[in-house]
């Protein structure tokens, strides 16, 4: 079989084990049977509930951090095309984790133990990220660690901030053929959003919206589940009160109310020369020039940045992607990913 053959076959079987966060334990054990019959010692290492990491630990200070869970599949099946694998979890992230494992088993297969750490993670797709929380209580002999997230092959030293909050607005219904009579809250809602986007100068995510009965009244509440990004030097609690200022200053005969679902400020990680090998080993292996970046989303590195490791996330694969029905990674991406963790495995020997 060849290199392609088994990174098809890996990756075609870790995206059709459904693990939604919430529901790991069958990819975790299909893994841990993996790593085992490789001849590695790993752990359990409990979460929360039935929820566990496996952990495979050295003495090394090198740690390789790897989520396990995904966002819902919402109906998407695993289908090959055109060079591709695509499948919920293609790009984010078991398209990785599949070149990862196939870069240990090589490694093994050559005569070496692999002499770094290995954390493959539940609950990275949740705002209380418990499982990598977790790990860096026990790799706590770490002080620098790759993280696996698709970067489209940027190795990326920050990652921006975001502040996540909800907005309720409340006002009067009245019937639909009255409705100069009333506030919309929708129209106030819109009004907020406007308002935010034009005094931080930027434009809002908006994730979700939700109005209206479907009976011929006006809305009586308006919903919206919104993001805003951080840059460089913003504080989260600080853009927070801003939006909550605005919000009290929006013209309205409607009640709004603000609450923050999540909030990280942009992190920049520490950088004691680790990207700087990244680097050498991606020249050597991949025989093209690096590019680092900033990754444009929350990732695991965020606990481990806490832990006082230094990371670096990378990972082939399209963020943008990324959660849609568009999701995929391809085989020369499998194979690229598969021939740098063989030159980390090797240089960390």
């Amino acid at each position: 079989m060849t290199l392609r053959d088994s990174l098809r076959e890996l990756a075609v079987s870790l995206i059709s084990i459904k693990s939604p966060s919430g529901r790991e334990r069958e990819v975790q054990e299909f893994l841990e049977a993996r790593l085992k019959a490789m001849g590695l010692e790993v752990m359990r290492q409990a979460v929360v509930g039935d929820r566990f990491n496996l952990i495979y630990k050295t003495d090394s200070p090198y740690l390789i951090s790897c989520h396990v869970d995904t966002v819902p599949p919402a109906g998407i099946e695993v289908v090959e095309r055109d060079g591709y694998i695509h499948g919920r979890g293609a790009s984010d992230v078991k398209g990785a984790l599949a070149s990862l494992l196939t870069a240990l088993q090589i490694h093994i297969q050559r005569g070496y133990r692999p002499q770094v750490n290995i954390a493959l993670v539940v609950d990275e797709e949740t705002n209380s990220a418990l499982g990598s929380e977790r790990a860096a209580e026990v790799m706590d002999h770490c002080d620098r660690c790759l993280v696996l997230e698709p970067t489209y092959g940027k190795l990326c030293t920050a990652q921006e901030g975001s502040l996540e909050f909800s907005v309720r607005v409340k006002g009067k219904d009245v019937h639909g053929a009255e409705y100069q009579r009333t506030e919309n809250p929708v129209r106030a809602l819109w009004k907020f959003i406007a308002l935010v986007e034009e005094e931080l100068a930027r434009e809002l995510n908006i994730l979700q919206m939700k109005a209206g009965s479907g009976l011929y009244v006006t809305p009586k509440e308006a919903f919206a589940l919104l993001e805003l990004k951080l840059y460089e030097n913003e504080r989260a609690s600080e853009v927070e009160e801003k939006i909550k200022t605005l919000a009290s200053g929006v013209r309205s005969g409607c009640e709004i109310s603000l609450v923050v679902e999540d909030a990280e400020d942009f992190t920049t990680f520490r950088g004691d020369g680790f990207v700087d090998l990244l680097e050498e080993i991606y020249r050597e292996r991949l025989g093209r020039e690096p590019e680092r970046g900033i990754m444009p989303s929350w990732t695991d590195a965020s606990n481990y940045h806490r832990a006082g490791m230094e990371c670096v996330v990378f990972g082939e694969g399209s963020l943008m992607d990324s959660h849609t029905d568009r999701e995929r990674i391809s085989l020369a991406e499998l194979e690229s990913m598969t021939e740098f963790f063989l030159g980390v495995l090797e240089r960390l020997r």
